[in-house]
């Protein structure tokens, strides 16, 4: 069931408010700050966590908010995060190479 409400909660609040926001809903539902993140860096197949698809939302609704179109899918976020920890991520263009010229 605990996995079903965060679920339900970032479902309902993402791109709403901002993360403490939703820590002050996880908190008042009686949630551990281990429980919701065992959900939120959960991995299914290739697909992006749960906070990837977050921080997504809430990136796109601070660039609209500052006037520039918000474009940051869930997978770009999952490329970012696995780069900086350090493994591999999908479709990344390495040192001396030249990024892709079209934004999909």
């Amino acid at each position: 069931m605990t996995c079903a409400r965060v679920v339900q909660i970032v479902d309902a609040s993402a791109g709403q408010i901002g993360f403490q926001g939703l820590v002050d809903i996880f908190k008042a539902e009686g949630l551990t700050q281990d429980q919701v993140d065992r959900v939120l860096d959960a991995h299914v197949s290739s697909a992006p966590t749960i906070r990837d698809r977050l921080t997504s939302q809430m990136t796109n609704a601070l660039m609209r908010g500052l006037g520039m179109p918000g474009r940051q899918s869930p997978e770009d976020v999952m490329k970012v995060r696995e780069t900086m920890n350090g493994a591999p991520a999908h479709d990344r263009w390495g040192v001396g190479d030249k990024p892709p010229t079209e934004i999909e």
